[in-house]
């Protein structure tokens, strides 16, 4: 698994009567829609629409799966940073080995709240956590350049 891969996202946006309609590209993002007044909230909502979809992907304990990015010019392409892109991979690494949450706190010796936070697509998590998660899995997070 590689960071990069889920580290941009390509959008489609359409202009119906009223709104601006945001529609993710790729396999397995279907249903990920959204809409803005106008296009400017439209770009904003985009990466909303991509931590909500997450969410319920998580919620309903499916993997997240990789975005397929189309830049071929009439898309908006929105990188939802390295953190998202990090979580991501642990959750699907935590999906793939069968490792609960609670299990994963128990590892690292956190409660479950603190791992709560540190997963969470909506706040910022330090690099360290992230790679004490992946040693937990037994999946050293390597960075290169």
């Amino acid at each position: 698994m590689n960071v990069k891969d889920y580290l941009k996202y390509s959008a489609k946006i359409e202009k119906d009567d009223k709104f601006f309609i945001i529609n993710i590209d790729g396999k397995g993002w279907e249903g990920a829609l959204s809409q803005g007044r106008d296009l400017e909230e439209a770009h904003m909502m985009a990466r909303a629409v991509i931590y909500d979809y997450i969410e319920g992907l998580v919620e309903f304990k499916k993997r997240i799966p990789e975005p397929q990015v189309v830049d071929d010019g009439s898309r908006y392409i929105i990188d939802v940073g390295y953190d998202t892109a990090l979580k991501i991979m642990l959750r699907n690494t935590m999906y793939d080995l069968m490792v609960k949450p609670a299990e994963l706190a128990r590892r690292i010796g956190v409660s479950r709240q603190q791992l709560n936070n540190i997963l969470s697509f909506r706040k910022s998590t330090n690099l360290n956590s992230l790679a004490l998660c992946f040693d937990a899995l037994g999946k050293p997070l390597a960075i290169s350049v």
